[in-house]
């Protein structure tokens, strides 16, 4: 879904104040027992999406279920050299502390690129308009620094890029040679001090260019990367310039995926469970997941890292502490098997 303007924003805030004010036109106009039904259903409702009373049992059993079967990921061994690719700051937390804790406890170099600062997050923006945006951008750096030193990183073991939150599928599909302008901080390069090619032009040859030169760089190993099948358009595009680069240096077989937005309220149930398992994601079930367990100290530590995007923690804090569980996954494939094509259907 690509990022509303302005405009549908507003119409948005107004056809929700609508529906809110008839909703309660209507239910004044219920008798006191479809009252009570109505707030039943509400209560269930939320007991449901929060792992609440008889549902915490639910969520338990289904996620034990959904991931009885997941075969252990690989080990890192200390000849491994891991790069987190991360779409905005927190990122690389949600999908993948456990697996940078895991890499740093075998000896690993580890490396995290994230394409943007989290620019375009109006809610969690310190004041309205652009300016209030590019503070948000510095804000949320700030919180990704003291996130992966909390998971053992150090500043040579980070990168940021700086393009435009929301706008990278831009770049990737229309904006590949001409400079694209966020509509969020008015920005047509990169503007933020510390970043990787200060004064970088939006566009999606210069983003390829400083990942290419960053896999120069680095060598990775291993590259773990939003899969294709995220809802977010900015995971998606992570996922094709990935794809894109690693494909080209024929290096396609070292890419793992992860999934933040995948769908249906994923993770349930929402909020802090750290004894539950973290179940493929709807969007991605017929994934060829494989799961990373978690230490009760890796855990601890993930959620330490999870509470450094205060920014972020207030807005949408229920939905980063679902990732806070016992394991996490990753695919070793962009999209279900049965997707790709055999060999005896011969070429394209």
């Amino acid at each position: 879904m690509p990022p509303l303007g302005r405009g549908a924003r507003l119409a948005l805030l107004v056809a929700l104040v609508l529906a809110v004010n008839e909703g309660l036109r209507l239910f004044l106009r219920l008798d006191v027992l479809e009252r009570l039904y109505a707030l039943g259903l509400a209560v269930l409702l939320w007991a449901f999406i929060n792992g609440r009373f008889l549902f915490a049992y639910y969520h338990a059993l289904r996620a034990a279920w959904l991931t009885r079967r997941l075969p252990q990921a690989t080990p890192y061994t200390s000849e491994d050299r891991l790069l987190v690719l991360a779409p905005h700051p927190d990122d690389e937390t949600l999908a993948a502390a456990g697996q940078i804790l895991a890499a740093r406890a075998a000896g690993a170099a580890v490396k995290v690129v994230w394409l943007t600062l989290g620019d375009g997050f109006e809610l969690a923006a310190p004041r309205p308009g652009p300016e209030g945006l590019r503070e948000l951008a510095r804000i949320r750096m700030e919180e990704a620094r003291r996130a992966t030193e909390l998971l053992g990183l150090s500043d040579e073991d980070r990168v940021f890029l700086g393009y435009p939150d929301q706008g990278l599928l831009r770049l990737f599909l229309t904006h590949y040679y001409l400079p694209f302008e966020s509509p969020h901080t008015r920005l047509r390069r990169v503007g933020y001090p510390g970043c990787f090619r200060e004064g970088a032009p939006y566009t999606g040859k210069d983003l390829e260019a400083d990942l290419k030169a960053v896999l120069d760089a680095f060598r990775p190993t291993r590259v773990l990367a939003p899969s294709p099948l995220d809802a977010h358009p900015d995971h998606q595009a992570t996922a094709y310039f990935a794809m894109r680069v690693l494909a080209e240096r024929g290096e396609a077989d070292r890419l793992r995926y992860y999934i933040v937005h995948g769908g249906y309220e994923y993770p349930l149930p929402k909020g802090l469970h750290p004894r539950l398992p973290l179940y493929p994601a709807p969007r991605g079930r017929h994934l060829p997941w494989k799961k990373r367990p978690l230490s009760e100290g890796d855990v601890e530590k993930k959620l330490a890292a999870v509470r450094a995007h205060a920014s972020q923690l207030k807005r949408i804090g229920r939905f980063m502490l679902a990732f806070v569980r016992r394991n996490e996954l990753e695919s070793a494939l962009p999209i279900p098997p049965r997707l790709l094509p055999s060999e005896a259907e011969g070429p394209y």
